[in-house]
């Protein structure tokens, strides 16, 4: 506090002297024109000040106008790219409803179209939960297609849905043929996380190649279906001291992606 005091005496008394010494120097017009002189600067340099922290005062408040401007802006734009995912989602699904449905009335199957409503998987275990069952004919055994081949077989089935093993699955076994040939194997899944099978029990005798066509053929199962495409060959294994050769197949449906799916409930 006494410091404060000090500083103040230090200011204003050197300045109360130069009036006085003005004052008593000076008539009273040159004495007001004397003191206007002195505390002119002053007083511009208040007017300054008021007008930059008036100028500061409507920059802050305009750039947060800006900044809820901006904020809003942004919304909108994520509100918007929203719509525009939608948009694409429904029309991508509606481009293969229509592709569905056209397959349906084009195919010498009688068909049962279904809906994957869940996928269930595992490192061995890729299984597809359908909305229909019992009550729409379905049975165990039964194949499971799309417009690109088969996917995999009906193997349990209740009310108002079925789980569906798809070819994918290591569990999956089916009685294949090559077309190119007519050597016969069996064909099994590798797994989920592998987008390939393996076709088993091929004679070392027999001249499969890569890129032969690979379908279902006739067999004991009770719905089994000939002439169900799987793949296409891509390489083949033999192995010494072996009766049996392998080839890897690419199968023409993708196991990660299915969305719908024909049953085949007869010819």
């Amino acid at each position: 506090m006494y410091r404060k005091s000090l500083y103040v005496i230090l200011i204003f008394f050197p300045l109360a002297m130069i009036i006085l010494s003005i004052a008593y120097q000076s008539e009273p017009l040159v004495i007001s024109s004397k003191i206007f002189s002195i505390f002119y600067p002053f007083k511009m340099a208040s007017y300054y000040v008021k007008d930059r922290i008036s100028y500061i005062r409507e920059y802050f408040s305009s750039n947060e106008a800006l900044i809820e401007e901006n904020k809003r802006l942004k919304e909108e734009n994520s509100r918007m790219q929203a719509l525009q995912n939608l948009y694409n989602y429904c029309q991508n699904e509606n481009i293969e409803l229509k592709r569905f449905l056209d397959y349906k009335y084009q195919s010498d199957y009688k068909l049962i179209p279904v809906r994957v409503v869940e996928y269930i998987k595992s490192y061995s275990k890729d299984i597809v939960v359908v909305d229909a069952g019992d009550e729409q004919g379905i049975k165990k055994g039964m194949y499971a297609i799309t417009d690109q081949g088969l996917a995999g077989k009906v193997v349990e089935t209740a009310n108002s849905f079925s789980y569906v093993r798809l070819l994918s699955d290591r569990r999956s076994l089916f009685s294949v043929v090559s077309i190119e040939n007519k050597t016969k194997g069996i064909v099994q899944g590798e797994g989920r996380y592998n987008q390939r099978l393996t076709m088993k029990y091929i004679p070392m005798s027999s001249n499969v190649a890569p890129n032969d066509i690979v379908v279902t053929t006739q067999s004991l199962e009770t719905y089994s279906i000939a002439g169900v495409p799987i793949g296409v060959i891509k390489d083949v294994r033999q192995f010494s001291k072996e009766m049996f050769q392998e080839a890897t197949i690419m199968p023409f449906v993708k196991f990660d992606s299915i969305e719908y799916l024909y049953i085949i409930v007869g010819m």
